[in-house]
């Protein structure tokens, strides 16, 4: 119930399985799990959506003097587990602009065949953008949009089929120019292209964003096609060092 107040549409559905219940080993032990948590149509109050999401969390080691003193969950260690995410093209629009994703600053090209020195130190930001996001199953693609040097920039996101000893990220992007707007003059389109590609490829395999105390980070994807519209299936790392505080928004 208490996840359930924090997201803003009524309609979102929560369901939670605590598993292998023994009274001793919380009352003497503070074990509790494994706990996995179920959702579908949620959205958060700052525009955070998906179309289904799976968390669960192996074991809880509660710090029962605390839970009895303070009335509040307190972990004695970290808690791990994993979660397999959901996205329309719509939620993955959203998650990219979402305030926890704050987008990569690509290297700063110095030389002067790259970017026209004009340009000033706003449009040298990355901004992903919400619109336009598409999934394609068959080629296992997700497309999506971002300006960054004051032009309009490409990204496609894929698995990563090339994985081995020297190369173990799960995703690639490949970035490629759109649109320049007017009174940008880009000198060198190959040498930013190559820039984008490779901070956003780092940015989407080490991603670790934080609500309050729990940390989510990138493990895989794939693209599917079940159900009324494609998807991305984003798989999830969890680590909980402390729960979430009540009042918060994310």
């Amino acid at each position: 119930m208490a996840l359930k107040r924090r997201l803003s549409d009524p309609n979102s559905h929560v369901e939670c399985d605590l598993t292998s219940i023994d009274p001793n080993k919380i009352l003497f032990g503070g074990q509790v799990g494994p706990v996995t948590v179920k959702g579908r149509s949620w959205k958060s109050p700052l525009g955070l959506t998906c179309r289904a999401i799976t968390a669960t969390v192996t074991e809880c080691q509660l710090d029962m003097g605390k839970v009895i003193s303070k009335q509040k969950l307190v972990l004695n260690t970290p808690a791990l587990g994993s979660a397999m995410v959901a996205l329309s093209d719509t939620d993955f629009g959203n998650f990219i602009t979402h305030p926890l994703m704050k987008p990569p600053s690509p290297p700063q090209l110095t030389n002067k065949n790259s970017i026209n020195g004009n340009i000033n130190a706003d449009k040298n930001k990355l901004l992903f953008l919400r619109e336009n996001v598409s999934l394609d199953p068959s080629s296992g693609i997700v497309t999506f949009y971002g300006t960054y040097a004051g032009s309009k920039w490409k990204f496609m996101l894929q698995r990563n089929t090339n994985i081995s000893d020297t190369n173990e990220d799960k995703a690639s992007i490949h970035a490629s120019l759109v649109k320049e707007e007017e009174g940008s003059i880009i000198q060198d389109v190959d040498a930013i292209e190559k820039a984008l590609t490779k901070t956003t490829s780092k940015f989407f395999n080490e991603m670790d964003l934080e609500l309050d105390g729990t940390f989510l980070s990138f493990n895989d994807m794939q693209l599917t096609e079940k159900g009324d519209e494609p998807s991305v299936m984003i798989s999830l790392r969890i680590k909980v060092i402390k729960f979430p505080s009540p009042g918060l928004e994310f």
